[in-house]
């Protein structure tokens, strides 16, 4: 376990500390929209225009990365991160929430340097165990956090959002200045001249250049990413909203339902971390890509407590699996030279699919939100059928030439 040193511990350790914050506030985004005055639909545009700049954003972030360096654009975007998380406590209304939400999103331009560097920094035969472990290990806050973010909400309102957003931003400065003093380089840096900036700009912007030279596989992989973001938003966005909404919890059970779900997801991932290389891609994906639609589909069938904490649980399990695998079939056939612009249009197209998921979502869900988990499921499942004639080959029920083996 050599390879968790070095840069792989870093990220671990610091997406630990990321994941305390995000532990007390993100289960509560909405329903802080809410309470400043946001409806359903609000709540959906707000989605959609936050992903929108993720996506306008990570473009030439995944070129920056390549040309200026991985650490340069994390301890950048670091620190730009640590300033919205004060100012989401400063809101006073659903606007202006939505406004540092944007810029938020903007500052997370550096998302592709996060994935690049650890694909750097991971042997090749470890890339898909350490994209899962990476992104399990960070999680423990998840386990007992959610509650008390929830219990502060129940308690004290819209103050008790400020508070979990004050705590954030101290624990993200705290990020900031760990990565500045730990992260080391993996590529060569490059000064850009200021007058290229622009250029170098718009041409990120035409993500779709070059990918054509992709193989199949990294094609399908870069695609599913834009409907699994858009099959996710009922569930993920307004999930707390139908907890409290349809079926009575408070913020403190919705909380605990997201630690149940998590410590699940956890015990899963640490289970999976060693054989997850030695599966095909392939099958992982489709295996992956099935708990997701299970999830989705329990929700929108069985209106129940233990409905939605089965759909968070197999939703949340299938789209962790699926999301390190789509990673690691990025390392396995992206050059490393080019695996940060690859990454963003991996990104731009996940957060295109956030877009258009929060601009139907919102409307969707407040006119049936069964319906809206029912389609999500159905969504996944179709995105699945491209792998299922790969899958039955890898288990020795579909010929060499597309034929079922009788």
């Amino acid at each position: 376990m050599s390879w968790l040193r070095g840069n792989v511990g870093v990220m671990i350790v610091s997406w630990f500390l990321f994941a305390v914050s995000s532990a007390l506030t993100f289960p509560y985004l909405s329903e802080y929209m809410h309470l400043l005055g946001a409806s359903d639909v609000d709540i959906g545009i707000a989605t959609a225009l936050g992903s929108l700049a993720n996506m306008v954003a990570v473009l030439p972030g995944g070129v920056l990365t390549d040309v200026i360096g991985r650490r340069r654009s994390i301890v950048i975007g670091t620190w730009g991160v640590t300033a919205t998380q004060f100012l989401y406590a400063a809101v006073v209304d659903w606007r202006m929430f939505v406004a540092v939400y944007v810029v938020d999103s903007a500052m997370h331009f550096y998302q592709p340097a996060l994935t690049a560097i650890l694909l750097d920094s991971l042997p090749p035969d470890r890339r898909g165990g350490g994209m899962m472990l990476t992104a399990v290990l960070p999680q423990v806050p998840w386990l007992f956090l959610p509650p008390v973010g929830g219990y502060l909400l129940d308690v004290m309102g819209i103050a008790g959002m400020r508070v979990s957003f004050l705590v954030s931003g101290a624990i993200s400065a705290a990020v900031a200045l760990f990565r500045m003093r730990s992260l080391t380089e993996t590529v060569a840096v490059r000064e850009v001249p200021l007058r290229d900036a622009p250029r170098m700009v718009a041409q990120s912007l035409a993500f779709w250049r070059g990918l054509g030279a992709l193989d199949a596989l990294s094609i399908y992989v870069l695609a599913l990413g834009l409907v699994l973001n858009a099959a996710s938003v009922p569930l993920q966005r307004f999930g707390v909203l139908y907890a409290t909404g349809v079926l009575g919890l408070d913020n403190a059970a919705w909380g605990a339902i997201q630690s149940a779900a998590t410590g699940i997801a956890m015990a899963f991932g640490l289970v999976m971390t060693p054989v997850i290389d030695r599966a095909p891609r392939a099958t992982a994906m489709f295996s992956g890509l099935l708990l997701t639609a299970a999830g989705f589909l329990v929700a929108g069938l069985w209106r129940h407590v233990v409905a939605l904490a089965l759909a968070a649980l197999t939703s949340g399990v299938g789209f962790e699996m699926v999301t390190a695998v789509r990673r690691a079939v990025i390392g396995d056939r992206v050059a490393q030279a080019s695996r940060g612009r690859v990454m963003g249009a991996s990104l731009a197209l996940e957060y295109m699919g956030t877009v258009a998921g929060g601009l139907a979502g919102g409307p969707l869900y407040s006119a049936s939100p069964s319906l809206s988990f029912l389609l999500a499921g159905f969504v996944v499942l179709a995105s699945s059928l491209y792998l299922a004639p790969r899958f039955l080959r890898d288990l020795g029920l579909w010929g060499e030439r597309g034929r079922p083996v009788p």
